[in-house]
């Protein structure tokens, strides 16, 4: 595949965006590291949503029976198709995306594998990762009604978003067991990151967690590669530093972050750096429980001085 027409050397988000239209069309190698998913999960899966799966591992295996699973960057779908076999029909998944054509390759195989599978547990939405509270299917008809014209229109349209945000939000806070994550956070812009990690810490219901697979770097990636949209769309350039990564989580307020797996050789190396796979798995503690359990803990220990 050729590298997309970027005009400018910053423009990385047009880059994201148009390579992973033309992935949606035609599989593009330079998107993925090799992964191994369960055989058994990839039976109720169309080939064509496995041609064109993007990643660099396989957050699934966090996922409980019965769970209310998002994924955020879905894609063509085959993570959330696989999650919803491991949450089961008692369970539900949501798929987040803002690439229309790999949208519409998710949502052309849903009733696929819905019929497949004996039971239809997820959807997809259109969205920013990094902001999940607004539904961009609900501001494209709003503005197919009401199409901004004027500078009138687009103040009009900034209450809009808000309202939209705060009545129909395209993922409710504390509604979710387990977000997930592929190979994704990397192609955020970086000013939107701390937005993007606070977002998934709000719709994560107490107790639940977070797996992400990304690419992380070995050393900070300097800033004339971090403007090479090719190196930024391939999952490389706006790699994060790999102790910042788990950094930015504890920031937002998640407790237990560790990295679950690594990948031990790199996966390419730029100019000295090296650029790998790591799954990390960060927690939101339920203080509700963690606190009436600290004067159990407490009563406890007291009882086992005094009889001592």
């Amino acid at each position: 595949m050729n590298t997309p027409d970027v005009s400018l050397p910053g423009d990385c988000e047009q880059a994201v965006r148009s390579r992973y239209a033309a992935a949606a069309e035609r599989f593009e190698q330079d998107l993925c590291c090799a992964v191994s998913y369960p055989a058994d999960y990839l039976r109720a899966i169309p080939q064509e949503v496995i041609d064109r799966d993007y990643g660099c591992g396989d957050p699934t295996t966090w996922v409980g029976p019965g769970e209310t699973v998002l994924d955020l960057g879905s894609g063509g779908g085959k993570v959330c198709f696989i999650a919803a076999q491991v949450a089961g029909a008692q369970g539900r998944v949501i798929g987040i995306d803002c690439n229309q054509p790999m949208l519409d390759l998710a949502r052309r195989n849903r009733p696929i594998v819905a019929e497949r599978l004996g039971y239809a547990n997820v959807e997809f939405r259109c969205g920013l990762i990094q902001d999940l509270q607004l539904d961009l299917d609900l501001l494209g008809e709003e503005l197919a009604r009401r199409p901004v014209r004027n500078q009138a229109d687009w103040l009009a349209l900034r209450d809009l978003e808000s309202r939209l945000r705060r009545e129909r939000p395209l993922v409710a806070a504390e509604s979710i067991d387990c977000v997930l994550s592929n190979c994704v956070l990397n192609l955020v812009r970086t000013e939107d990151r701390e937005q993007l990690i606070r977002e998934v810490f709000r719709v994560l219901k107490p107790g639940g967690r977070a797996a992400i697979c990304d690419i992380v770097s070995d050393s900070e990636v300097p800033e004339h590669l971090q403007r090479d949209p090719h190196l930024w769309s391939g999952c490389i350039s706006g790699a994060f530093r790999e102790d910042e990564f788990l950094r930015a989580f504890e920031r937002a307020g998640f407790q237990q972050v560790a990295i679950a797996t690594r990948q031990s050789s790199p996966w390419r190396i730029v100019e000295g750096i090296e650029f790998r796979s790591v799954t990390v798995l960060a927690h939101k503690v339920d203080r509700a429980q963690s606190q009436s359990a600290a004067p159990l803990a407490m009563a406890g220990a007291v009882a086992g001085r005094s009889c001592c």
